[in-house]
Order: structure tokens, then C-alpha cells, then sequence
């Protein structure tokens, strides 16, 4: 297995661990997820902001990038679609649009930070 392709399957686990967790029926996990609340916007930006500045450091090549970025995505949407399963509730878009809102505006700190380290090293 290629060294890009390790780091993916470790994030996409990551990704499909809090899923799972969200998705859990005990109350503590929930709480400690915080799915609801005043801070719930902003726990769904961070985290996939994360994903998506980690996303830019697992290939060079732009194809293979935006694949995952799309693939994180889809996590997203699953997730919240589970949810709706789950808790019986509406299908939470304003979520999946902030976490796509999250994964550009990582995918955007992980280019620049790239960039600025490529800049430094020369």
C-alpha cells in the first residue's frame, strides 16, 4: 500500500469512527459529540476543516485529492442521513453544507500551507 494511500484509509476511519458515534444510542456519546447546542455549527466546521487540511497532505496530484475531499463529503452526507434514520428526525442540509463549508475551508489552509512551506524550503 502506497504511503498516500495509508494516510487516507487512517482518515477515512477516523471519518466512519465518528459517524458510528454519532449514530450511537447512548446518551453520553451524544452529549459528548455536543449534537445539538449552540457550539453544534461549529464542532461540524471544525472538524471537517480538519479533514480537509489533512485531505491536501496525502497526494501532490489535484485528482486524487479532490476525490477524497468528495469522498469525506459523501461521509458527511451519509452521516446526517443516518441521523435522520436514527433520531427520526429532518435531513440536517444545513449541516452537510457547513461541513462542506468546513472540508474548502481546510482544503484552502492545507494548499496554502504547502505552498508557504515549498517557499520557505527553496
Amino acid at each position: 500500500m502506497r504511503r498516500s494511500s495509508g494516510r487516507a484509509a487512517v482518515l477515512l476511519t477516523v471519518a466512519l469512527s465518528v459517524t458510528a458515534l454519532a449514530l450511537s444510542q447512548v446518551d453520553a456519546v451524544r452529549g459528548l459529540l455536543r449534537t445539538s447546542g449552540d457550539l453544534h455549527v461549529w464542532y461540524h466546521l471544525a472538524l471537517y476543516a480538519v479533514f480537509g487540511l489533512l485531505l491536501m497532505r496525502i497526494s501532490p496530484r489535484w485528482p486524487t485529492r479532490l476525490r477524497w475531499l468528495a469522498l469525506v463529503l459523501a461521509v458527511a452526507v451519509v452521516l446526517e442521513y443516518g441521523e435522520r434514520l436514527r433520531y427520526r428526525t429532518d435531513m440536517e442540509w444545513y449541516d452537510v453544507g457547513t461541513d462542506a463549508v468546513g472540508i474548502a475551508v481546510g482544503a484552502a489552509a492545507g494548499w496554502l500551507l504547502a505552498r508557504w512551506t515549498q517557499k520557505r524550503s527553496q
